[in-house]
């Protein structure tokens, strides 16, 4: 291990130890853990997409240096993976635990410190954002979680269910297929689309996530014939092959049936394991 490990990275990798601490005690100390899975994954996907990507990279408010990878735009985005898992695993502890505002204070007092901490090491840089912020913007996160398990509590309407889980996939698929294929190098998304990079990065790789979310959830949860739902999975991949061919989505050699297949039959199967997670509608 580098220097780079031991003044950067080790810090992200603390807050992510304390962050899987924190969720091991909310997950033991509940019966309901089906309800805590569904908000956490909703929550974080609420968080990232959001806030995160349009704060991260389109204003360009922060940077994280957690020097796990090389390219900037990968790195700060899984220093940015390392934040918002955190924060929304302190507002289910939060809304799970129905802990006190003093409380809830003192824990935004503590995320303000680890911010500076983490200003003053140089693993993180502030542009035009400020740490009063991060403040206001927990304290709303705090209540946002609340609101979203009061409603997973009581029997959801199909629009709220079908919001929460989009959301829910926002955290399965977009940080494990989407982002991932992107920061391993065997997919890429058109740079010249905004004239930031960063920020056409962003734009692309949300609408495609926002497109195919949409799409696959409507094929999964309209009862229709298999053979309907084949041609509309088929009428995915030539829109996969129509974006590759304009260059929106660009895969590396031989990894474009292997990419879009993972990315749409990925998707069907999260689909299918977020709707045995979320309480039925009614």
């Amino acid at each position: 291990m580098g220097p780079a490990f031991w003044s950067n990275t080790i810090w992200y990798i603390l807050l992510g130890l304390v962050t899987i601490i924190v969720l091991f005690i909310v997950f033991i100390k509940t019966p309901n853990r089906k309800h805590v899975l569904s908000l956490y994954l909703t929550v974080c996907g609420i968080t990232f997409f959001a806030f995160e990507m349009i704060t991260l990279m389109c204003l360009k408010a922060y940077i994280y240096f957690p020097k796990i990878f090389t390219n900037q735009h990968n790195d700060s985005v899984v220093g940015n993976l390392f934040s918002q898992t955190s924060v929304s695993a302190s507002a289910i502890l939060i809304t799970v635990f129905n802990v006190k505002f003093h409380w809830q204070l003192i824990i935004v007092l503590i995320y303000g410190g680890i911010e500076e901490l983490f200003i003053l090491m140089g693993i993180y840089k502030q542009n035009w954002y400020r740490t009063w912020m991060t403040s206001i913007l927990l304290l709303i996160l705090f209540r946002i979680a609340k609101i979203v398990s009061t409603i997973l509590s009581k029997h959801l309407k199909r629009t709220w269910r079908y919001i929460f889980i989009f959301f829910g996939l926002c955290t399965l698929h977009f940080h494990l297929v989407t982002w991932a294929s992107k920061a391993v190098g065997v997919r890429s998304f058109n740079e010249n689309l905004c004239p930031d990079n960063d920020c056409s990065i962003a734009v692309i790789a949300a609408t495609y996530h926002l497109l195919l979310g949409i799409s696959t959830m409507i094929l999964y949860f309209m009862n229709i014939k298999w053979n309907w739902k084949a041609a509309g999975i088929f009428i995915l991949y030539i829109a996969h092959f129509i974006a590759e061919k304009y260059q929106v989505l660009s895969s590396a050699d031989c990894w474009f049936f292997i990419l879009t297949s993972i990315s749409i039959w990925g998707m069907y199967l999260n689909i299918y394991i977020l709707d045995r997670l979320y309480p039925k509608p009614l």
